[in-house]
C-alpha cells in the first residue's frame, strides 16, 4: 500500500529535470577526448611494442 509520502517523493523523483544541453556537451566533449587520447596511446603502445620486438628478433 502506497502512503500520500511515497507517492509524493515519486513524483518530485520523476520530475527533475535533465542536464542541461551545455552541461551535456561538456560531458560528451570530454569523455571524447578521453577516449581518443587512451586509443592513440594504445596504438603507440602497441607499434613500439611490435618494433621493439622486431629490432630483438633481428
Amino acid at each position: 500500500m502506497e502512503t500520500e509520502s511515497t507517492h509524493s517523493k515519486n513524483i518530485e523523483h520523476s520530475s527533475k529535470q535533465p542536464e542541461s544541453k551545455q552541461e551535456l556537451n561538456q560531458k560528451t566533449s570530454s569523455q571524447f577526448l578521453i577516449s581518443i587520447a587512451l586509443g592513440v596511446l594504445t596504438l603507440i603502445a602497441i607499434v613500439a611494442f611490435g618494433y621493439f620486438k622486431l629490432l630483438r628478433v633481428q
